[in-house]
């Protein structure tokens, strides 16, 4: 049933909750938010002018659909042009660069649409300095994009409730391979290829690339049962592949000093949504980031961002934000099953705590007792979830591992607890 015009007025009107929340932030509240989240700010009326800058860029933005993009240029303090982008065409890196930051830095003060200005402040560097959360209370061109784009995902919406896709689940977690005598790494690139279902992940230092890092992509499933047999299966492979039993093979957040691991879990058969982000933020990566050991936290904010996400070529979306969870097998299984339950039952997950200046701090900045005090009652509302008892044997030993306060040690050789061969 299509999604009548009144009704997109009255979704565009319901974002009142969390407009009121971002207007009730301080302007340095909102900053500090931003620049945890790894989003440079220059806030300020006249920060565009005062910084002797010749141009910004206006984005409108709406459920991860961009709206419109117009570059505005300037001349001592006075404006002198302004270019609306076109976004039938494949558009800039840089300026696709400068949407991402607008969509991030609206998901990090709450909001699901909006209105980013964002300058750029030098060769390839951008900054945000100025956010609207109601651009189209006064303009009519506005108010009309907005009303199409919540008017298209309301429908979208609506059609994933009446004729539910089938959810699939998939993954690609990182480790690094160290030489045990001086524990240095060892490129993992000696041993991989770039592609496949068992490879190695670019970093680039200097102008220079490299493979250091070892990635699993196992073959998607449609429970985690079965995304967790393809995990065994990589493992297994990248084992026969990895000649040197001598090499320490290490996973967590961040094992070797400067050298970030991920572990993005992929979504297809679900709409990727601000409410599916925030669940997966309060749901998940809060309760691993408890397990986390705290040597690791230096990973954020450049990685390790709460919402980070990427939209994928087959349709769905890989959710970016935790570490490599090969450090065992109990916390593979246990992320496997939570990320499988909220991305089926995230409607019912409405807790937002993350909203709270105080453990968004703490997250960011790895203070365990905030983060603590608030894990009570998100386990609680995960187990009291009608389709948890259908996975509660992948999670609920995670969940006991929270609450007993304990944490992993990444810098064990992993393959041990996967009983995978190691030695001479």
């Amino acid at each position: 049933m299509p999604c009548p015009k009144g009704g997109a007025v009255t979704k565009l009107e319901n974002e009142a909750t969390s407009i009121q929340q971002f207007r009730n932030w301080s302007m340095l509240e909102k900053k500090r938010r931003l620049e945890r989240s790894g989003i440079p700010v220059r806030f300020g009326r006249n920060a565009v002018h005062s910084r002797g800058l010749t141009q910004h860029y206006v984005i409108q933005t709406a459920h991860f659909r961009t709206l419109q993009l117009v570059r505005v240029m300037h001349s001592a303090g006075r404006v002198t042009g302004r270019e609306e982008m076109s976004l039938e065409q494949e558009l800039p890196i840089q300026q696709r660069r400068m949407i991402r930051m607008a969509i991030k830095a609206l998901y990090t003060l709450g909001l699901d649409a909006g209105e980013v200005r964002i300058s750029a402040v030098s060769d390839g560097k951008y900054a945000v300095h100025e956010i609207m959360a109601e651009p189209w209370k006064e303009d009519a061109v506005l108010k009309s994009l907005y009303l199409k784009a919540v008017k298209e995902h309301a429908e979208e919406l609506q059609h994933e409730m009446l004729e539910p896709a089938q959810l699939l689940i998939g993954m690609d977690p990182e480790f690094v391979l160290v030489r045990d005598s001086d524990r240095k790494i060892v490129p993992a690139s000696r041993f991989l290829d770039r592609f496949g279902q068992v490879g190695c992940d670019a970093v680039i230092r200097g102008g220079r690339r490299s493979y250091p890092i070892a990635e699993l992509r196992p073959i998607p499933s449609r429970d985690p049962r079965g995304l967790l047999h393809h995990l065994v299966q990589t493992l297994s492979q990248a084992s026969g592949r990895i000649t040197d039993r001598t090499l320490i093979w290490q996973a967590g957040s961040m094992p070797q000093r400067g050298l970030p691991l991920g572990g993005h879990i992929h979504f297809s058969g679900v709409l990727l949504t601000g409410d599916l982000l925030r669940a997966l933020d309060h749901y998940l990566a809060l309760p691993v980031s408890l397990l986390e050991d705290r040597r690791g936290v230096g990973r954020r904010p450049k990685y390790g961002v709460l919402g980070d996400y990427r939209s994928k070529s087959y349709g769905g979306f890989e959710y970016r934000t935790l570490p490599s969870f090969l450090v065992s097998p109990l916390l593979a299984k246990g992320v496997i099953g939570l990320a499988y339950l909220i991305a089926g039952s995230y409607r019912q997950l409405k807790r937002r705590d993350l909203d709270q200046e105080e453990l968004h701090r703490a997250y960011y900045e790895g203070d365990p007792a905030p983060l603590r005090a608030a894990a009570g009652p998100i386990l609680q509302d995960l187990r009291s979830l009608k389709a948890y008892a259908k996975y509660e044997s992948y999670i609920e030993p995670l969940l006991q591992k929270v609450e007993s306060g304990s944490t992993w040690d990444e810098t064990r050789d992993i393959r041990s607890f996967w009983k995978l061969p190691t030695g001479p």
